[in-house]
């Protein structure tokens, strides 16, 4: 029996849909010998690097480049027999004797079988096997982050400040979001870490810098947001901000939804206490937990989840055709609203859960008095009862950034941070948590976790570890053998809803 079959059989069903959905960080096509006879295929093989894991499979046609063929096929697909291998425990061996080609061999740790492929070119083959490298390792140990403080706590876990120990890193500080994987829906766990690898490098987008998943936990490491979140500093500001504050957050986080939407993913719960702030001002949008990767602009999902008073009427009605991304529309009016107004417009203290549902549903929005005429067109666009309606449906993020609202908004500068932000947070402090929590920050922050990979995380969490592509790793030439965004606290107004995963409705791509 062939090592690779061995290998390929351990993972699950649902670790091999989360590694189909994550994207490549490389493709290329190879051709491929056979594994009993020194035979090359005919067709190429559509190879592509994907967290930890080699994916592969035969092309349905016989082409010398990638083109559409390739890029169509990037994604899972029953009519393709997709292999995997994990190239943690692997070396590359170059063949230059062969008259195949550029040939390589991804050979396992023990000696045992291998995959040979032929590239093209010897750039081909040099570029695939310095990726490989740097997968090897860019991923760091649990050991060499040193907890400081908790800056939060949530239903899925929490989140602690930390540092890098080890004298070659860069001396950071980062948020290390903590889940326990018998306490979380594995479907959750695989959701946030794909989507944060799928939206990073945006200016406003909270970036995940590593994933682990090492013992009965898994770990979302991001840098640390020193500023605090929107809601700590609406508190800070007389619980409301004014309409020229409130252009300038909304602004900035316009292009994060814009840039998820581009990708067909909706984030579910945007909320102020999800809007992180930089030490200059500038947000971050964070918290992926609910976030979901539609097939499509116009796609559907039925999951019910979010925190109630941002739940948009398509939810809490429970439609049969589902909610896409008009919800984070409505959440987006609910955000500025809330910004503006000190609490979101459906919100009545003391008020039941069904009770706020049914003004969600049945209510006219009341603004206050000191809304401004354009201001406040912008909210009625948005708040919309019928998401099919809802401003920013049909034409997307572009028809809201036109809104007379943002008419003197320079979107190329809000791209490139170059406007002055109205909020700047405060010292952080000795311990750099002045920004957050006291209730938090007091408790103890110690993580409990080896450095081990528990063959239980090999097989139901394959591909779950991660380093961001744009971190400086050490320049490898050759190949050589291996040896969070803040989480949810208390809910505000209302019951948070969780997702409720019924049969399919929420799979992950």
């Amino acid at each position: 029996m062939n090592v690779f079959s061995r290998k390929e059989t351990i993972l699950s069903e649902d670790a091999k849909q989360f590694i189909h959905s994550l994207p490549p960080t490389y493709v290329n096509s190879f051709r491929k010998r056979r594994q009993l006879l020194p035979i090359w295929s005919t067709n190429k093989y559509c190879v592509m690097v994907k967290s930890s894991y080699l994916v592969y499979y035969r092309m349905v046609i016989n082409s010398s480049a990638l083109g559409q063929e390739v890029a169509a096929n990037c994604a899972a697909s029953v009519e393709r027999n997709f292999k995997f291998l994990n190239l943690a425990n692997c070396t590359i061996k170059m063949i230059d004797d062969d008259t195949a080609g550029y040939v390589f061999c991804v050979a396992a740790e023990n000696g045992r079988g291998g995959i040979y492929f032929a590239a093209d070119t010897e750039k081909e083959r040099v570029k695939f096997t310095q990726h490989v490298a740097v997968v090897q390792n860019a991923v760091p140990k649990m050991s060499d982050f040193e907890t400081l403080k908790v800056l939060g706590k949530g239903h899925y876990g929490r989140v602690i400040l930390a540092k890098k120990v080890k004298p070659e890193m860069k001396t950071e500080l980062y948020a290390i979001k903590e889940m326990k994987t018998n306490q979380v829906k594995a479907k959750i766990l695989y959701t946030e870490r794909c989507v944060m690898e799928w939206v990073a490098n945006h200016p406003f987008i909270l970036n995940l810098d590593y994933a682990l998943a090492r013992g009965k936990s898994i770990f979302l490491i991001s840098k640390f947001m020193a500023g605090g979140d929107l809601f700590l500093h609406m508190q800070n500001h007389g619980g409301c901000f004014d309409e020229r504050t409130v252009r300038f957050y909304g602004a900035e986080l316009l292009l994060a939804i814009e840039h998820m939407h581009k990708l067909h993913i909706l984030h579910r719960d945007i909320k102020p206490e999800n809007i992180l702030l930089d030490m200059e001002g500038h947000i971050k949008l964070a918290d992926m937990g609910l976030a979901k990767r539609l097939e499509s602009q116009y796609g559907r999902t039925r999951t019910m989840c979010g925190t109630d008073t941002y739940l948009p009427p398509e939810m809490v009605n429970r439609t049969p055709e589902g909610h896409g991304l008009a919800v984070d529309l409505w959440q987006f009016g609910c955000l500025l609203f809330e910004l503006a107004a000190g609490y979101p417009p459906f919100y009545i203290p003391q008020s039941s859960q069904k009770a706020t549902h049914q003004r969600i549903l049945y209510q006219t929005v009341r603004y206050p008095s000191n809304f401004g005429a354009t201001f406040k067109s912008l909210l009625m666009g948005l708040l919309v009862k019928n998401q099919e309606d809802r401003f920013g449906y049909h034409e997307g993020i572009s028809e809201i950034r036109k809104h007379p609202f943002f008419d003197r908004v320079d979107w190329a500068k809000v791209q490139t941070r170059q406007l002055v932000p109205p909020i700047v947070p405060g010292p952080v402090g000795d311990d750099f948590v002045n920004n957050f929590d006291p209730q938090f920050t007091q408790q103890a922050h110690k993580i409990h976790a080896s450095d081990d990979i528990t063959y239980l995380n090999d097989r139901d969490f394959a591909g779950f570890d991660y380093a961001c592509p744009n971190i400086a790793y050490p320049v490898v030439t050759m190949l050589s053998a291996p040896s969070v965004s803040v989480v949810k606290a208390a809910p505000r107004y209302g019951k948070e809803q969780q997702p409720e995963f019924d049969g399919d409705a929420d799979k992950v791509k």
